[in-house]
């Protein structure tokens, strides 16, 4: 049985002169060159579908139906293995009319607001054909083993639209699947046949169009996602004198080496309710920071290194003890002397000269 959405995107796609397709896509050849990291390291390929069956692309945006025309956003379903999410690319090209940008953007569910966002600007999506297109996010990190989405949309504009390369003849892509959502993102539809995601054909019923289906298939978008491993930051070291009087500044040194060579920052408290953030520094590079304790006690010092990425490692301590001032207990112990022995107060000014 024929399948009604590759039909009616390829019909929409050749009436605005979006006719070209590029099929089977090859992974090795279509690699970009990996960008380089903050910290100076490589970025590597973590997930990816790279194969456009013939003729089969998901719009994005305000499709054309004739007498209904309806905007249609898209996303992909995926499962990182590495720690933190650099930038992907998608397999896109855009209609001759389209004037708004294609926002795509990373979120933990569909419902939910974005991770992190960018609006690709039309000039950088080819026109009447397709291409693979970088979008290069902020570096965030992911949680592996998790689900994550990848989400397509543009303005619901007449004729403004985007299409994106899609595969619906086998599970190319086994950790996620194409979802498509009609109503501005309220409600997605959940558009693969595997054993873990069970097929709907109603996304396009409260419309009054047909079904995307009509035959049971899987449908997963071509896309590739970028990512680095990362690991926590060691726990810092804590150099400073362990006792000393209040009301005195005290300086402290903080250290931690980060295995990846990520940039650190420290999280301190001092043990007395105050705490502070330092700014980012090299890993391993000695970070001094002054405090004063106001009250006698023994404090603990606590600090915690936070990569660039937001990962924290273990605690580092140090126990500090702060007594009373000595000149303070020495007048007090001469007050209570006195209290005691009222007596000798004549002696002791009489020996002051007083």
């Amino acid at each position: 049985m024929k399948k009604i959405l590759p039909l009616l995107v390829v019909g929409i796609l050749v009436l605005s002169g979006l006719g070209a397709v590029a099929l089977h896509v090859n992974i090795d050849s279509q690699l970009l060159d990996y960008k380089t990291g903050t910290a100076s390291r490589s970025d590597e390929l973590d997930q990816s579908q790279t194969v456009m069956t013939e003729n089969t692309a998901v719009p994005v945006g305000n499709v054309p139906i004739p007498d209904n025309p309806i905007c249609i956003q898209v996303a992909q379903s995926f499962i990182p293995t590495k720690d933190v999410l650099t930038r992907v690319e998608l397999f896109i090209g855009k209609n001759s009319t389209a004037t708004y940008p294609l926002a795509v953007s990373i979120r933990e569910e569909l419902t939910e607001d974005d991770l992190t966002v960018i609006n690709i600007d039309p000039s950088q999506v080819p026109t009447e054909d397709y291409d693979w297109v970088e979008i290069d996010f902020d570096d965030i990190t992911v949680t592996t083993g998790l689900t994550y989405y990848v989400v397509a949309l543009t303005e619901n504009v007449t004729d403004n639209f985007y299409a994106w390369g899609a595969n619906n003849i086998s599970e190319s892509y086994p950790d996620g699947c194409a979802w498509v959502s009609i109503d501005e993102g309220d409600t997605w539809t959940n558009e693969s046949a595997s054993s873990s995601y069970p097929n709907t054909a109603e996304a396009f019923s409260n419309q009054g169009a047909q079904p995307i289906f009509e035959d049971v298939v899987t449908w997963d978008m071509c896309f590739k996602t970028y990512g680095i491993d990362n690991a926590p930051p060691n726990a810092p070291s804590i150099d400073g004198q362990t006792s000393g009087k209040t009301g005195k500044e005290y300086e402290y040194t903080f250290n931690a080496v980060d295995p990846d060579g990520n940039d650190v920052k420290y999280f301190i408290d001092w043990g007395d309710g105050n705490t502070e953030w330092t700014g980012f520094s090299a890993s391993g590079t000695p970070v001094t920071v002054s405090h004063t304790w106001a009250e006698k006690g023994t404090y603990t010092i606590t600090a915690i290194a936070q990569d660039e990425h937001g990962l924290e490692g273990p605690e580092g301590t140090l126990d500090v003890s702060m007594p009373k001032n000595r000149a303070f207990n020495m007048n007090l112990l001469f007050l209570r002397f006195l209290q005691q022995h009222p007596h000798m107060f004549p002696v002791i000014r009489h020996m002051l000269g007083l």
